[in-house]
């Protein structure tokens, strides 16, 4: 069934309320928690169906003691592939707290990418709202009030109920956008490598995080083999959306080790709102 506009509206805040959800999580970890009270204690999330369905699918697994692999396998709908893993591996590693704490924060940079989205979308929506009544205007001047009051009132409810499909269109261009694959590559490359995941799983979750079929084909040319062993320089060398300072930063955390701040230096300089324009 297709969204409303304004469902749409508020399915772009989905990241939002999954930093909150993995935020309220790691706190109730930390306090000792077990996952059942944690997941019980926290916010219902009714304003994202999608966090709320996710919440609720956690809580009824964690209550018959399966373990995060089995819940996250059992819906993949309800977590993205990148999530699953780090969930997983925390879990695995027994390190849950430092993942819950990464996804935390990986979710509240998405959410300021989509800040920045919704406020470049609002001036198009506000355009397409003012047209529904200036367009057919003509007919109130030649005394067709009813007639009018017809079409805007059928074009604003065309608009309510078949934009949010636009706005997810739209909004999913935006992300597309050079700077932007750029920003997400990194930043999942780095969450990924802190995490703990070896680089070749780390390199294909980080590229499934991009949702972009150029580098998706790119990286599909390698086999798992060499994706794992090879350097990331090697790997993104000549990729579509890769510039030569995301591989010179590659090259500098091959040389030092340090995946975590060099990457995400770079990361943080792509998806900042100035570097957004």
């Amino acid at each position: 069934m297709p969204l409303t506009l304004g469902q749409a509206w508020n399915e772009l805040d989905t990241a939002r309320h999954k930093s909150e959800f993995y935020r309220m999580w790691h706190v109730g970890h930390h306090a000792g928690l077990e996952h059942p009270k944690a997941l019980e204690t926290m916010d219902d999330f009714r304003r994202s169906p999608t966090v709320a369905k996710a919440r609720q699918w956690l809580l009824a697994g964690t209550k018959r003691r399966q373990s995060l692999a089995a819940i996250t396998r059992a819906k993949p709908a309800l977590f993205t592939p990148f999530e699953a893993a780090i969930l997983v591996l925390g879990e695995e590693s027994g390190d849950l707290e430092h993942c819950l704490r990464l996804l935390a924060e990986y979710f509240a940079t998405e959410h300021r990418l989509v800040l920045w989205l919704k406020k470049k979308m609002s001036y198009p929506m506000f355009n397409a709202v003012a047209a529904t009544f200036i367009a057919p205007f003509p007919l109130l001047f030649f005394g067709h009030t009813g007639a009018y009051l017809l079409i805007v009132g059928g074009s604003l409810g065309t608009l309510a109920l078949a934009g949010g499909g636009l706005l997810l269109a739209a909004a999913r261009w935006f992300q597309q956008r050079p700077k932007y694959v750029r920003g997400r590559l990194l930043r999942s490359l780095t969450i990924g490598v802190e995490g703990g995941l070896p680089l070749g799983r780390a390199v294909q979750l980080a590229v499934d995080a991009t949702a972009n079929e150029a580098i998706r084909a790119h990286v599909a040319r390698f086999t798992r083999e060499q994706v794992s062993g090879q350097p990331l320089s090697k790997t993104f060398a000549d990729c579509p959306f890769v510039d030569r300072p995301m591989v010179a930063a590659m090259e500098v955390a091959e040389a030092s080790g340090d995946y975590s701040g060099t990457l995400r230096r770079l990361a943080d300089l792509y998806e900042g709102v100035e570097g957004a324009h």
